[in-house]
């Protein structure tokens, strides 16, 4: 665990699945499997995590419930410098420029706090998009269930945990959605209860639209994920190493 401006993030886990015999699932049953994440997470008062479908294994299961976990945790700590530094803050002006705290504030509440009922995690290849394009396609949201996204076989291969952080190379090197839970937080903004039906959208997703948005257009700066991803990871990283671990923009 790491600790944040003297608070340490806690969080309670409890047995989702049942060990023992191998699971057998009936794909056209709709019984969701609960996260394993209880709400009890210093930093969030009402901490919400999506279900998990049954056709995610026990290891699957596993590892969404870790990305999930780093999901609140990079969050809080997010937030906690946002309460501490407010806009003058050279992180916060480095991704969103001088918009609106209110609005960055508002999206980390969302994300962590809003109901996440109904929205759905599942890991079955529904519609055949991570066949079609393997070692790239590490999930993606149902057009045509918008509360749902599969994840891939990729995810569990290629996205990290928040635990290695500054070892496999900078931010700008690996990108910040090499992290599961940074990666699942833009997941989360696929679905539109999440992105408040687009108000949060994928509007620049290179490193230097991302960096030109903060500096000339404010007003998609704490609009576009990208952003927050970056702010997040920047923020975090300077948990693990003085000055973090961005690398050179």
């Amino acid at each position: 665990m790491r600790a944040f401006s003297g608070k340490t993030v806690v969080f309670a886990t409890v047995a989702s699945l049942a060990l023992g015999s191998p699971i057998k699932y009936d794909t056209n049953s709709t019984v969701e499997l609960q996260s394993s994440l209880t709400q009890e997470v210093l930093g969030w008062d009402h901490a919400t995590f999506p279900s998990i479908y049954q056709t995610c294994n026990e290891t699957n299961a596993r590892m969404l419930n870790a990305a999930f976990k780093d999901t609140a945790e990079i969050t809080a700590y997010g937030k906690d410098r946002l309460l501490n530094y407010g806009v003058d803050d050279v992180y916060y002006k480095r991704w969103f420029g001088n918009g609106s705290i209110f609005t960055v504030m508002g999206v980390l509440d969302q994300l962590m706090e809003a109901s996440k009922g109904g929205m759905l995690m599942r890991c079955d290849d529904a519609d055949g998009l991570c066949a079609a394009n393997p070692n790239y396609y590490a999930g993606h949201h149902r057009q045509s269930f918008p509360a749902e996204t599969v994840i891939c076989d990729y995810f569990y291969t290629s996205r990290k945990p928040l635990s290695t952080i500054c070892f496999e190379g900078t931010i700008v090197d690996v990108g910040p959605k090499h992290y599961a839970g940074i990666d699942m937080l833009h997941r989360y903004l696929h679905v539109p209860t999440m992105s408040m039906d687009g108000f949060i959208g994928e509007y620049a997703e290179t490193l230097e639209e991302v960096v030109d948005y903060a500096q000339n257009n404010v007003t998609f700066a704490v609009r576009n994920t990208d952003n927050y991803l970056y702010y997040l990871a920047d923020v975090y990283s300077t948990s693990v190493i003085p000055g973090g671990c961005l690398g050179k923009l």
